[in-house]
């Protein structure tokens, strides 16, 4: 399936981070898809058993351009945005929205598909510094303290790197002191660059891929020591590496994505029993990987789950995901048991929606966020989609990935000349 051209491609770039390895990783929600990078929110997040028919935030602030969600740490959040010709960052107090600092980027991100020329990437908070990428490209390293730059790196137009369909969307991995980068340059092996996350230096290229969307992720081999049991996972636009973060050595890869114009846009996840689950729209559907440092193994292919940018959540023996594209007319919402690939439960009719597990007691639940601003909170179960309550947001569309830390759940809507961030007291 060919995706068509338009404005609701932008919803792709939610499928950005950064994932910390042998680095302190701290906050409730540090970064996108949460503290572990997996979807699940971190220890003592907790919902309320009911909520209002519609939403009022306690607090919102104008969102610019851009798709990017939010980093909590504390009781501070990182909001990235771009204002007229400069993408900008901020440091907010959680409690209300005041601003505590304020730090500004040229914009250089001119071209591409989408009418929206903001950054696409979350924020990654990484120990007392703040990991961004821009649409454009642009790697930059900020104190938390203060937003004052510590580095800078423009690497798609230091390698002269294809600009895609939409730009940059891709965010880093941090590993130990490196950021690992799809940058996309395939003509000087600048495929995937490792930078010095001191200074910014470049410490190693791999490849000749071109740019995915969707981000790395970290698997580590509980059973291994050292560096022998990490692995830098990295999607790019055709194929899936595991890579040695120490020094770039492809340690093993596959072919994952389709050429034309289609994108892969969902993160991939690692399964408790050291498999890993891909997952794309555009004909693609999934793939469920066991891997190891030295290798990996496809063992099951198939078309039931197809998610165009919405990352799957894993809770016990299943996957819960958002189906379809948003351009596809009706999506559906998911429960898969990917050891055997049925699908246990499907609930029809549903928009693209953003989900965020909550770890509590003997019943995980989900929070499930569709883009057209619904919200439900609904027992993580194989029994079918059970919500306990279901709200909605102010009118906008949801596309940027939601961020929760305790009950505080702080979301990025776009909508015309008004896009804002809101903070909801669940």
């Amino acid at each position: 399936m060919l995706v068509c051209q338009g404005s609701f491609l932008r919803l792709i770039f939610c499928a950005c981070s950064v994932l910390l390895l042998g680095r302190e990783l701290r906050g409730d929600w540090p970064g996108l898809l949460g503290p572990r990078r997996d979807g699940h929110a971190a220890a003592g997040a907790k919902i309320a058993t009911n909520a209002p028919k519609e939403l009022q935030p306690s607090w919102q602030l104008p969102a610019g351009q851009g798709y990017a969600g939010a980093a909590i740490r504390g009781q501070q959040a990182v909001l990235y945005q771009r204002d007229g010709n400069e993408d900008v960052l901020r440091l907010v107090d959680l409690k209300d929205g005041r601003v505590q600092w304020r730090t500004a980027f040229p914009a250089a991100y001119r071209h591409g598909l989408d009418e929206d020329k903001g950054p696409r990437s979350v924020p990654q908070i990484v120990d007392e510094c703040i990991v961004i990428q821009s649409a454009a490209g642009g790697i930059h390293c900020v104190s938390l303290a203060d937003g004052k730059p510590r580095w800078s790196r423009e690497l798609r137009k230091e390698f002269a790197a294809d600009e895609g369909y939409f730009g940059a969307g891709n965010t880093p991995l941090v590993a130990d002191s490196m950021v690992i980068v799809n940058v996309g340059a395939k003509k000087q092996n600048a495929g995937i660059v490792a930078l010095s996350l001191i200074d910014g230096k470049i410490l190693w290229k791999a490849t000749d891929a071109d740019a995915g969307y969707a981000s790395p992720i970290l698997y580590s081999d509980a059973n291994l020591s050292g560096s022998d049991s990490r692995l830098a996972i990295v999607p790019t636009r055709l194929t899936t590496y595991g890579i040695d973060p120490a020094t770039g050595k492809v340690r093993w890869e596959f072919p994952f994505g389709q050429r034309g114009p289609t994108v892969n846009a969902a993160t991939p996840i690692v399964l408790g029993n050291g498999h890993l689950l891909q997952t794309s729209n555009y004909g693609i559907g999934y793939v469920n990987a066991a891997i190891s440092p030295g290798r990996v193994e496809i063992v099951r292919k198939g078309e039931e789950l197809a998610s165009q940018y919405a990352t799957p959540v894993a809770v016990g023996d299943y996957v819960f995901a958002s189906d379809g594209a948003e351009n596809g007319g009706a999506g559906s919402y998911k429960c898969l048991q990917p050891e055997t690939g049925k699908i246990v439960w499907e609930e029809n009719g549903m928009p693209i929606c953003h989900t965020i597990a909550i770890d509590a007691g003997d019943q995980s639940q989900l929070l499930i966020l569709g883009v057209d601003g619904q919200l439900w909170l609904t027992p993580a179960n194989a029994r079918g989609f059970e919500p306990i309550w279901k709200t909605r947001c102010p009118p906008g569309l949801y596309r940027a990935l939601p961020a929760l830390s305790g009950n505080k759940l702080l979301v990025r809507s776009s909508l015309g000349a008004s896009p804002q961030w809101m903070c909801f007291e669940l």
